[in-house]
């Protein structure tokens, strides 16, 4: 199995909305096999840490370095790094589920089978809008392995996921870290994610 080599720091990081800082001061080093968690309240600002490490959120201070390389006002490059799953599910309507998962295929130029995807996932092939929110849950997972990235930047995975689903998400979790991959976690259930360093954005809150 390949192993991959990455690493991503994050040093002092602010990160604002408008011109209200809501976090500070956060730093965060992780290298290949290694995860993180990022926990608090809602609305503490999990998802704003993650949306501004990928680069959807600009207005911040500090660096941002990937693989040892200062990214910080190059968004375009982290997001060509970093893979990102955020917690609303959003699919397109209109499509089986095999259809969406060779676009995904095509778009991120992978070489994985959506087929053995599909049976891993246990997703039945019908239309997305058919789908129960489980399921939809789990095709967006299923996105990660197609978008060949070492570094995961995951919003609430296992929020409103059916069993199934965790266990298949831990699973490929567990195999994305021990092929060198990193993930930053942000969640409210931390316990699901036991061994990780833990970071408490109540410590961090610009309030």
């Amino acid at each position: 199995m390949e192993k991959y080599q990455s690493s991503i720091s994050i040093n002092s990081l602010s990160c604002a909305v408008d011109t209200k800082v809501i976090l500070s001061d956060i730093n965060i080093d992780l290298i290949s096999g290694q995860s993180i968690t990022i926990t608090g309240p809602n609305g503490i600002g999990k998802t704003l840490l993650l949306r501004t490490i990928i680069g959807f959120n600009s207005i911040f201070k500090g660096n941002i370095l990937i693989n040892k390389i200062n990214l910080s006002n190059n968004p375009s490059n982290r997001q060509e790094q970093v893979g990102y799953y955020g917690h609303k599910t959003s699919l397109q309507n209109g499509l089986s589920v095999m259809e969406i998962m060779e676009y995904w295929k095509a778009y991120y130029n992978s070489n994985a089978n959506t087929a053995d995807l599909i049976e891993f996932w246990e997703l039945p092939n019908k239309f997305v809008e058919n789908c129960s929110e489980g399921q939809r849950k789990r095709i967006s997972l299923a996105r990660l392995s197609l978008m060949k990235r070492n570094i995961w930047l995951l919003d609430e995975p296992t929020t409103n996921l059916d069993l199934i689903g965790k266990e298949k998400f831990l699973e490929l979790l567990t195999s994305h870290l021990e092929t060198g991959g990193i993930s930053i976690i942000a969640t409210h259930e931390p316990s699901q994610f036991d061994g990780n360093k833990i970071i408490n954005l109540g410590r961090h809150s610009g309030n």
